[in-house]
């Protein structure tokens, strides 16, 4: 299960005119190109382990640096984006105990977990942050 790889190359359609978490959010597509690259080859289990450590990590990082901006320039909907990483960190924690368990189909579950992050959160959720903290003078 691989999508077309070229829809998890950097764009300015993933653009939230901010260097900072735009940084970021390329090095989340590097996590799931990285995946998929894997997927096609066959050798999506070998890299399952190492994609949620770097996706944990990532957590740790990109979520509370967004919820700073947020919350300092009071986006209005903060409280539902916070959610929305809460549960994000919530199912990589689970994809990492179904990984220990051995479950299988666990890379191919967790690509379409990022597929729908991609479309639901950084490309709906991020994008509704982009003009307000533009506004505010946060690029």
């Amino acid at each position: 299960m691989t999508v077309e790889t070229s829809a998890f190359r950097w764009s300015d359609r993933y653009s939230v005119n901010i260097a900072e978490l735009d940084r970021q959010h390329q090095g989340f597509l590097a996590i799931v190109h990285e995946l998929n690259q894997a997927l096609a080859t066959g050798e999506g289990a070998a890299v399952t382990h190492s994609i949620l450590q770097r996706l944990v990590e990532y957590a740790h990082t990109h979520f509370p640096a967004e919820e700073a901006l947020m919350t300092e320039h009071k986006f209005p909907t903060l409280l539902t984006h916070c959610a929305e990483h809460d549960r994000f960190t919530r199912l990589v924690a689970k994809f990492l105990e179904d990984y220990y368990a051995g479950k299988a189909g666990v890379p191919v579950s967790l690509m379409l977990f990022l597929q729908t992050w991609l479309k639901e959160h950084i490309l709906v959720s991020d994008k509704a942050y982009r003009s307000f903290l533009n506004a505010r003078g946060v690029y």
